[in-house]
């Protein structure tokens, strides 16, 4: 089993419209905090949040297109860039959710969820790719169990009992039932308001990484972004995953730039599977 350290680092979760889930901070489980920052993790417990989670988060967050068809391409899509990632053993899954909110997420374990309403702002393959690789960005580095495991989260935690959470946070054991109900509605805020900013950084940089692996042109890795900036200026108060104020979206697409220079852009073009398919369905909008 993969063991990977994980670090703290997220001040706080802020939750900024109504229709996004909202948490209060419970009491602070001293002993399990004094642990927290020790304890190492493997994969059995991402692949156990990820399919104890993913369906209830997929609902939430809008539900599944009922488009069969259209699901198909998105994972005939996303399949070569799932299957370039540094994770090979996990359970890789993407759905298609129906909503008109222009957002990604990701759920530890290799569980993806791209909005309708981003598919339909992509423009070209490339943007989409990149939203994706930055989703596997954070499954590859462990990112979403990484900031459960920091002090705030775990104070969200408070309704758990201390045993049950002690131990988790300790080590002793694999994750317990216990504790995945007191995580759910912290990690789902998590995932919706987005991660901190050296892990943004980090699945910014995978994009690269899985374009290089991939055969996409890397000077395109940060086409979205500049789509992110049109729809949502600096000025923007909304907070997701994919564009928020930590960091901004001009600020990470000065380092896409910067890391594409540095790397050999492919010899051939990419003609993704699905794409055509998903953009019959989802044509993108004139303005």
């Amino acid at each position: 089993m993969r063991r990977r350290s994980l670090l703290a680092g997220l001040a706080g979760i802020a939750a900024t419209s109504p229709a996004r889930a909202q948490f209060n901070l419970g009491n602070l489980i001293q002993s399990a905090v004094a642990i927290a920052g020790s304890y190492a993790s493997g994969e059995g417990d991402e692949i156990k949040m990820g399919e104890t989670y993913y369906q209830d988060y997929l609902a939430k967050a809008g539900g599944a297109y009922p488009d069969r068809n259209a699901q198909d391409a998105l994972k005939k899509f996303a399949q070569p860039l799932t299957a370039a990632a540094d994770r090979k053993g996990l359970p890789w899954d993407v759905t298609l959710v129906k909503s008109d909110q222009v957002n990604a997420w990701a759920l530890p374990g290799g569980k993806l969820a791209i909005n309708s309403a981003l598919v339909s702002r992509c423009r070209t393959p490339d943007e989409l790719a990149s939203v994706v690789c930055h989703e596997i960005g954070h499954v590859d580095n462990g990112h979403g169990l990484a900031q459960i495991r920091n002090q705030t989260l775990l104070a969200t935690a408070g309704a758990l009992g201390k045993e049950a959470l002690s131990a988790w946070a300790g080590g002793v054991g694999a994750i317990g039932a216990q504790a995945l109900t007191a995580l759910e509605g912290p990690l789902y805020a998590l995932i919706l308001t987005g991660y901190s900013r050296e892990h943004e950084y980090q699945a910014d940089a995978h994009i690269l990484t899985l374009f290089q692996r991939t055969g996409y042109d890397t000077d395109k890795a940060d086409d979205f972004f500049h789509t992110l900036l049109r729809l949502y200026p600096q000025s923007a108060t909304d907070t997701t995953s994919l564009f928020s104020t930590h960091p901004g979206t001009a600020e990470r697409i000065a380092r896409l730039e910067d890391g594409a220079r540095a790397v050999p852009r492919p010899e051939g073009s990419s003609k993704p599977p699905g794409w055509a398919e998903l953009k019959e369905r989802f044509p993108t909008p004139a303005t």
